[in-house]
């Protein structure tokens, strides 16, 4: 009897056991994950982010580099226009490297600390760490978190994050407020603790090795005029109480300067000319996400912002909102020269 009851006895323990370390909770997988990011020295990744935050939909191969403390190299790539952006971020500042214009813009900046990013592992793990009203699910393969985005966008409020057992990304969706899915990164490869090259983040090997690579995609010979000159391009946006005033074009030894004034809530000019080789310093900056190319946006009160699209250059200034700077910015994408 006595060797039948402390049997008895041995297996609840076991089953206690068991149960005790099954199923882990959302405060102990995003423990886990803190301690994780914390003891590692950096990560690569891959993965594919399909943006669906303008009216015409954008894909992008992202190849991401992160040496600790706080050295970068993102590599996006165009799937439409097979045309590569870089930022990179090492000992000298934030560069963001526009390889096939052989254009570099240099900054000081604390770049990606003011915002998350979506294909950042770290930003990923701070907003499940941080959001302790997160949503967890932990059966199957993998651990599915939805908790609070923290992006530029504003109108991004939710997000869910899958990943792994071993606590690698997944997959990741961005919602609006209607939970509508506006940016999903699907990942291909993540590997912790890389062995980097010495020069790995230096910015003259990446733009020398990205020129090399890029050879953006022309489809017809109607592209490849635009490409050499162009129209008149307005924005679809505008903040409220703005109308536009005039426009001046100005020939130059390139050819031609385009450059439209707004005023009423807000007033600001909009420049457009020939993009063209070139480098240059400022001493404050940040990227900034169009969703069809990366921007530069200097300034405090008076603001600049400046991207490149299809062979032209444009220069966005004024004393407006850096949110609506960003909303003008990105209407002109895919609007037909005049």
């Amino acid at each position: 009897m006595k060797r039948v009851f402390s049997l008895f006895v041995l297996l609840s323990l076991l089953c206690l056991a068991l149960v005790g370390c099954g199923s882990k909770s959302s405060e102990d997988v995003a423990g886990d994950l803190a301690k994780q990011v914390e003891k590692m020295s950096g990560y690569k990744s891959r993965a594919s982010l399909l943006l669906q935050t303008g009216k015409t939909p954008q894909e992008y191969e992202v190849e991401v580099w992160y040496k600790k403390p706080n050295f970068y190299r993102i590599a996006l790539t165009s799937k439409q226009r097979n045309i590569t952006q870089i930022i990179l971020r090492n000992e000298e500042g934030v560069f963001v490297l526009t390889p096939h214009l052989n254009k570099s813009f240099r900054f000081q900046s604390e770049w990606p600390e003011k915002h998350g990013q979506v294909y950042l592992y770290e930003s990923l793990a701070k907003s499940i760490v941080n959001d302790t009203a997160r949503k967890f699910q932990g059966e199957g393969e993998n651990y599915t978190f939805e908790v609070k985005a923290d992006y530029q966008n504003r109108s991004l409020t939710t997000q869910k994050i899958v990943l792994n057992k071993s606590l690698e990304p997944v997959r990741v969706d961005v919602m609006d407020s209607n939970m509508n899915s506006m940016i999903t990164v699907q990942y291909s490869s993540f590997e912790l603790n890389p062995k980097f090259d010495k020069d790995a983040f230096d910015k003259e090997r990446n733009m020398q090795a990205a020129i090399l690579d890029s050879v953006p995609v022309v489809a017809d010979a109607t592209a490849r005029k635009h490409e050499s000159s162009f129209g008149l391009i307005e924005p679809m946006y505008l903040p409220k109480g703005v109308s536009l005033k005039g426009i001046t074009r100005v020939k130059d030894e390139d050819g031609y300067q385009i450059v439209l004034r707004y005023q009423g809530t807000y007033s600001f000019n909009i420049m457009e000319n020939k993009s063209q080789a070139m480098t240059a310093s400022f001493v404050t900056g940040d990227p900034i996400d169009l969703g069809y190319t990366i921007g530069i946006m200097t300034g405090d009160a008076k603001k600049t912002l400046r991207w490149d699209h299809d062979g032209v250059e444009y220069t966005l200034s004024g004393e407006m909102p850096q949110e609506e700077m960003i909303e003008v910015a990105k209407s002109m994408f895919n609007q037909v020269g005049k």
